[in-house]
């Protein structure tokens, strides 16, 4: 049951004990190991994403929140005002949005199957970006560092 600082380090020395024992049979390169790096820290905060007061879900919502509006600013073409204003309600929207869902803590981004649909996922992503695979193994290494340490595995 650690907090943010204690997943974050028990993050980090779970990717450094998978790198010790992987180190012989790969070679990485300084994209891969960034991005590895960055997902073993995203991947071991992100279960608490259904906790209100979590940083990773006060994260969340900001960082979806100010995409949306970003996105729409800059793939819509419609003239300029009018697409401020439609990133200003497309944020207010996701945020409010955000805000009023009602998440169970410890449900189900505590389980292992939301590990294994996140791993593949962020195996899909970064074979896609990065052509590796290395960054979204990473982030299930990050999720299961979080499971372990809040001793709490559930299938589903």
């Amino acid at each position: 049951m650690g907090d943010f600082h204690e997943h974050v380090v028990f993050g980090f020395l779970a990717a450094a004990v998978t790198a010790y024992f992987m180190a012989e049979q790969m070679a990485l390169t300084q994209l891969e190991l960034f991005c590895s790096g960055l997902a073993v820290v995203t991947g071991s905060v992100l279960p608490d994403i259904d906790h209100k007061k979590a940083y990773a879900h006060r994260a969340a919502k900001s960082f979806c929140a100010v995409g949306s509006g970003i996105t729409i600013i800059v793939y819509l073409s419609y003239p300029i005002h009018v697409r401020f204003i439609l990133a200003a309600l497309a944020f207010l929207l996701v945020y409010i949005g955000f805000s009023s869902i009602k998440f169970k803590h410890r449900g189900f981004t505590h389980s292992l199957s939301f590990m294994f649909l996140s791993t593949l996922a962020g195996i899909g992503l970064s074979a896609y970006f990065f052509a590796s695979f290395l960054p979204g193994l990473a982030l299930g290494v990050g999720i299961l560092s979080h499971l372990t340490l809040d001793r709490h595995f559930k299938i589903s």
